[in-house]
């Protein structure tokens, strides 16, 4: 369920769509008319497009929707609020040139005027941008007028009264009035806050809603409640006072609990794993049958010049859950050097030659297919440390061990955004465990093909940092 500052926000994206809609429809009117009369087939234009051609429309109006549900959803009017109007135009214009794209070559419908379909694309843009101006437009010259307006009174404390005024400051346009900001000063007692300024504040300005943004704890939120329900309006309690800064925050409602969720696990569903097992085969199975061969020839070749010695390089791993594996490596370095525990660098005197090209290119790494198709790890996933590694990292992040719920992979989030080779101070270690974390908790099939896609670039971009 929505609050009711959710419902004002959002409730408005339907009436933008129904804007987007139209400005799609009289673009393509416009589109139909200029490409009659340009040359050269110049003709007198007939102001109805044929039912062929209006199959184009059709498909530009689902594209449209499609997009809207997909890309848009909640933040919609939060990205136009915040001046980011050209990059909606652009993102629904190249979402519905694809699809009008896939369906004239599927179909090979060459009766649809070329010249249409390009005029056409030409005006989708500006006519879903000045649409969507003339429509705010609208709003803000209406939006005080708009019945019943939502009256908010906020509370918070003297650091966040700046910016809690500044969010409500554009959104008048919307039918929400911020009534007034009630800030307690720091150390002040809450019980006094509450019985004299709360209250007084609530009668005068007879909100629809009130958003507490300071720390509460049950007894106190019973008092707010019925304070806010007494003179008719609802409450609202910001949790961020309370739990701080988490990406992710629900609340699920199960029987007599009503849990407050600060972590997202997507994988614990089994449809979501299997899905992820599946593409993990798909990929790992034509490797492991077709180029894993072919790499061993190479790399056994290079050994036999430079090092001799055992092809494959084995060492435990921590996995998912923390239990440990053993990985699978091209050998890059000599044998029996007796520091296994010991990051590779730049210039390291332990890789022979030929071994350092290995590394740049990843080439070492592609023997972890074994390991994907056994199981032990995905194709994307966190990157598997030295248990040794395991143990000073998360001294130095406590929310280390969160990385663990999910199997390790060949490639992951934090090395195609460059965080990638030897760790050289905490804040690199942060930086990679954010990451995962970040990855563990919004993982989608899309999120994967997308680090499968960025890791192919980033591996011939020679990253520095591998060595």
């Amino acid at each position: 369920m929505q609050d009711a500052l959710s419902q004002r926000v959002q409730g408005w994206t339907p009436f933008f769509v129904v804007v987007d809609s139209l400005a799609v429809t009289l673009s393509f009117w416009v589109a139909s008319i200029i490409s009659q009369v340009l040359p050269p087939e110049a003709v007198f234009p007939t102001l109805v497009p044929s039912s062929k051609e209006g199959v184009l429309l059709g498909l530009g109006l689902c594209g449209l929707l499609l997009h809207s549900m997909i890309w848009l959803r909640e933040g919609y009017i939060y990205k136009l609020i915040s001046g980011r109007s050209v990059g909606i135009c652009a993102s629904q214009v190249l979402f519905m040139a694809v699809g009008l794209f896939v369906y004239l070559g599927l179909w090979r419908d060459y009766m649809v005027s070329r010249k249409l379909l390009l005029v056409n694309l030409m005006l989708l843009g500006p006519a879903l941008w000045f649409g969507k101006m003339t429509f705010m437009a609208v709003l803000k010259a209406l939006g005080t007028r708009i019945q019943p307006r939502l009256r908010i009174l906020a509370v918070c404390d003297e650091t966040s009264e700046k910016s809690t005024k500044q969010w409500f400051s554009n959104k008048k346009m919307l039918g929400i009035h911020l009534c007034d900001v009630l800030s307690m000063e720091h150390g002040g007692h809450h019980d006094t806050f509450i019985n004299k300024h709360l209250t007084d504040a609530v009668g005068r300005d007879r909100p629809n809603l009130l958003i507490w943004r300071l720390p509460t704890d049950a007894p106190r939120t019973e008092r707010i409640r019925q304070i806010a329900e007494s003179h008719g309006a609802h409450l609202a309690v910001d949790m961020q006072p309370i739990v701080g800064d988490k990406a992710y925050l629900h609340m699920s409602d199960y029987a007599q609990m009503k849990l407050i969720s600060l972590h997202n696990h997507p994988l614990v569903s089994p449809t979501h794993r299997l899905l992820k097992r599946l593409v993990d085969v798909m990929i790992s199975l034509p490797v492991v049958l077709f180029v894993l061969p072919v790499l061993s020839a190479g790399v056994w070749l290079v050994h036999r010049r430079y090092s001799p010695g055992p092809l494959f390089f084995k060492q435990n791993r921590s996995g998912a859950d923390g239990h440990g594996f053993q990985i699978y490596k091209f050998r890059t370095m000599t044998v029996n050097h007796g520091k296994e525990a010991v990051q590779a660098r730049a210039n390291d005197s332990r890789v022979f030659k030929g071994g350092a090209l290995m590394r740049k290119l990843s080439i070492d790494e592609m023997p972890q297919f074994l390991n994907v198709l056994k199981g032990d790890m995905s194709v994307v996933g966190p990157r598997p440390h030295m248990t040794e590694h395991d143990a000073l990292f998360a001294l130095e992040c406590s929310e280390y061990a969160l990385r663990h719920n999910v199997k390790p992979g060949v490639t992951g989030l934090a090395q195609v955004r460059g965080h990638r080779g030897p760790v050289d101070d905490a804040q690199e270690i942060k930086d990679r465990v954010t990451s995962d974390i970040e990855y563990c908790q919004n993982w989608s099939f899309g999120l994967d093909l997308q680090i499968i896609a960025r890791t192919f670039l980033h591996v011939f971009s020679f990253h520095a940092k591998s060595c």
